[in-house]
């Protein structure tokens, strides 16, 4: 057996001895390795049997250790909208409407646009890494964003809220009209509670205290007679100028006259810009006005 034969079979015997917990003393004597930052270091030194390897002096066996994997990397989230150079840079938040809506839903659910930074462990520094919709299958060591709403959220916070419902002012006054005569009729809201041009409380929604404006509402009037006035955004009026008319070809004892309403919003964040929400309040049973339509009869004294 040559040299350089010998010292590759020592070697492979090294690296067996190494991997087998259950080594004798016998099977050990004369081979010498150890594990350093550089790998095995194997010696070997020729005997009368052949070529051994040696341990050095007051040196013992171990297992192999673990190779690094390089840097380990922590990663946080934040809302996906401002700055990509400082997670913590200050951010309008009612200019971040877009992160609310980019992302499609996920299982019928809203889903926001998030930044996903990373840093090295035990430093500083973040650095923006990618755009994310919600969290699926980012790092274990993924530090979340704030709460922040998505914008099903907000809709659904916004046609909670507690609106008036209009009622139906009809001219001639008294709630009697006569069959042929031009009939005007005119939605009204009550004060009491929320209607066109009014701004409601501050609502918390999640770390967001969001105010909702109430924009002019679109409009269905039944006449009572099986007609209505299709949607409109007209308010309708009175006599003359009012648009909203209908004139009834019938007698009708009690034609139950209503208004339809929907309402859309804007809305801010902390204070900030208004933003136009896209989303419609559709008002449920608004309160029926009773109308006696009369048929006028001539007559000489």
């Amino acid at each position: 057996m040559s040299r350089k034969m010998a010292l590759a079979l020592a070697v492979a015997t090294a690296s067996a001895v190494i991997a087998a917990p259950v080594a004798t003393a016998k099977d050990r004597k004369g081979l010498t390795a150890k594990l350093s930052n550089k790998g095995l270091v194997v010696k070997a030194v020729a005997s009368r049997g052949g070529w051994d390897v040696e341990l050095p002096p007051g040196k013992s066996w171990s297992d192999a250790q673990p190779v690094s994997k390089g840097p380990v990397w922590e990663h946080r989230e934040t809302l996906g909208c401002g700055s990509t150079s400082d997670p913590d840079a200050p951010n309008d938040l009612s200019s971040c409407g877009l992160a609310l809506s980019r992302c499609a839903p996920v299982n019928g659910r809203g889903v926001n646009q998030l930044y996903v930074w990373r840093r090295l462990a035990g430093t500083s520094q973040w650095f923006f890494d990618r755009t994310s919709c919600g969290s699926a299958n980012l790092p274990n060591t993924v530090q979340p964003a704030p709460a922040v709403p998505t914008l099903d959220q907000i809709v659904v916070a916004f046609r909670e809220l507690p609106f008036a419902k209009p009622t139906v002012n009809v001219q001639p006054e008294g709630d009697v009209t006569l069959v042929n005569l031009p009939t005007y009729f005119e939605a009204q809201w009550p004060t009491a509670k929320l209607s066109p041009g009014d701004v409601s409380t501050k609502v918390q929604l999640l770390s967001w205290s969001i105010e909702f404006k109430i924009n002019p509402a679109s409009y269905n009037y039944s006449f009572g007679d099986g007609s209505a006035s299709g949607w409109t955004d007209d308010l309708g009026g009175p006599y003359p100028e009012g648009l909203i008319r209908h004139t009834y070809e019938q007698p009708v004892p009690a034609a139950s006259v209503k208004v339809d309403a929907t309402l859309t919003a804007s809305y801010r964040v902390n204070g900030g810009a208004w933003i136009d929400l896209d989303g419609v309040a559709d008002l449920q049973d608004e309160p029926v006005t009773t109308l006696q339509v009369r048929e006028a009869k001539a007559r000489l004294r």
